[in-house]
């Protein structure tokens, strides 16, 4: 499995460090847009111990995972498709299910509990980045489903007021227009 650690470069996945599998540059370019090295995010500075994986099976469907933790939520993670117009299609369906199994042996293998995980994935036309996810939680208690709930509301709330007071600013800021005076009178 290959995987890059915190904050580390994606870089160093493409080396092929443990089981000697390379990162396609599709998925490092993946990576890079998922958490970009500048700028501030909501979600970047919540996301703790961000690690991106490739486990078998993965790779031969263009797909990464990307694991990290959120404050009182230890196993969090987001099943990433990147297709790369070299490698097979792979159709929604297929995604779909291949997600769905990833989920449980990720809910199993956190708290040996298949049906203990939560399902994120938002349709093309609402979601901020273009490729195929998953967001997977891994669940025990509702109040953990709470709080889930409430960190994904408070985010798209900042995003949301950060983007109308930007749309604000640019309004504000744009020079006037210089008035142009005839000089024949």
């Amino acid at each position: 499995m290959v995987r890059t650690q915190g904050t580390a470069r994606a870089t160093r996945a493409n080396r092929g460090h443990e089981a000697g599998v390379r990162c396609p540059t599709h998925l490092l370019y993946l990576w890079r847009s998922l958490f970009p090295g500048t700028g501030s995010s909501v979600m970047r500075h919540l996301m703790l111990d961000r690690q991106v994986l490739l486990p078998p099976g993965y790779p031969e469907r263009s797909c990464l995972l990307v694991r990290y933790r959120l404050p009182w939520l230890r196993h969090c993670y987001v099943l990433c498709h990147a297709p790369d117009s070299d490698g097979p299609t792979v159709s929604s369906v297929e995604l779909m299910s291949f997600f769905l199994q990833q989920a449980e042996q990720l809910a199993t293998d956190a708290v040996n509990d298949p049906q203990a995980f939560m399902l994120i994935h938002s349709g093309t036309s609402i979601r901020k980045r273009s490729n195929w996810h998953m967001h997977v939680f891994v669940v025990q208690h509702r109040w953990q489903k709470a709080w889930i709930y409430t960190i994904l509301g408070i985010k798209n709330f900042a995003l949301v007021a950060a983007s109308a007071i930007r749309a604000m600013t640019n309004r504000r800021s744009t020079p006037p227009q210089p008035v142009e005076h005839n000089q024949h009178f």
